[in-house]
């Protein structure tokens, strides 16, 4: 892993069980602004984990095959304050959920988890033991007692209800909500969603950190609304709009990031495709970095019991510092 970059920003404004069971305090040394920014009362910091899990495609449903296993061994090593899950089946969810809790990773043991269905048209989905198909879907996880949940449906594409699930967090500063979505890969779709949940991120204000698989890659014309234009560089600019994706300032392609996948889509800087983002308000921002982590292949197996790559997309991990003034 490479060294952790902290890049201090001038600060240009104040910055379940489905349906049922809803997850803490940010980690010590939060950065602060040393020039002391005006209207700044105060920061606080903040760690992001982000898989897209293929819980089907690649783990056919199970929760015994080494994924359930590798989630929950990865977020009690670098003890995220919020994790985004996608592509994940509900048993697999359920697993997470008791896992964690076992772990004591939440501070509310009954109120820290979220899990949103993504059904498909053509009824296809997670595999039981039972023969049924059940509907894979997002969830996330979070460390500090969530104060309610909104799900939102995106706008059609033909396959799945894709969905974004978001969680405002009262009990932290500055408007705190924290989400996980899925867009679709549908390029005839795919702009109407992705103006969805960046229309949700404006309307909710305050301070919202919004996770998951875009299926669509940093220097693609779509995220030109998203992007702010101060990422402006060979591989990623004409960008107008209010965020940041909190790789952008890595040094191995600026502007653009790690890639997040390990298939046959090509990204830039000599690298697979980027589809997995974190993205956060610029004018919240006072330092933040991200890092992909490269898929373990020696922790799930297929039904033979042979080992293969946990998903085709890599963990995502993120530090990010912002400001709590008004």
């Amino acid at each position: 892993m490479r060294g952790l970059r902290t890049t201090l920003l001038t600060i240009v404004g104040a910055v379940g069980l489905t349906a049922g069971l809803t997850v803490g305090a940010a980690p010590a040394g939060a950065v602060t602004d040393p020039g002391g920014t005006a209207g700044v009362t105060g920061t606080a910091t903040y760690k992001v984990w982000h898989w897209n899990v293929a819980g089907d495609e690649s783990n056919f449903g199970s929760t015994t095959n080494g994924l359930v296993d590798a989630i929950i061994g990865s977020v009690k090593y670098r003890d995220p304050d919020f994790v985004s899950l996608n592509e994940v089946c509900p048993a697999q969810y359920r697993s997470v959920l008791k896992g964690l809790q076992d772990a004591g990773w939440p501070q509310s043991p009954t109120n820290f988890a979220r899990f949103e269905p993504m059904p498909d048209v053509d009824g296809t989905g997670c595999h039981t033991a039972t023969g049924t198909v059940e509907p894979y879907g997002v969830a996330v996880f979070s460390k500090f007692a969530p104060s309610g949940t909104d799900r939102v449906t995106l706008p059609a594409d033909g396959d799945k209800a894709r969905k974004l699930l978001c969680v405002p967090v009262a009990s932290q500063p500055g408007g705190l909500r924290f989400c996980s979505t899925h867009i679709t890969f549908k390029a005839e779709t795919k702009a109407a969603q992705l103006d969805a949940v960046r229309g949700k991120m404006n309307e909710f204000g305050g301070t919202v950190i919004t996770a998951g698989d875009f299926n669509t890659q940093p220097h693609d014309p779509l995220l030109d609304t998203w992007y702010a234009p101060g990422v402006a560089t060979s591989d990623n600019g004409g960008n107008t709009g209010a965020f940041r994706e909190l790789d952008d300032l890595d040094t191995l392609c600026p502007g653009w990031g790690e890639q997040s996948t390990e298939g046959a889509l090509l990204g830039k800087c000599g690298q697979k495709a980027k589809v997995d983002h974190v993205f956060a308000p610029e004018s919240r921002l006072v330092s933040y970095d991200e890092d992909t982590h490269p898929i373990a292949t020696d922790r799930c197996t297929n039904r033979n019991g042979v080992y293969i790559p946990c998903s085709n997309h890599r963990i995502v991990d993120a530090t990010v510092t912002l400001s709590t003034g008004q």
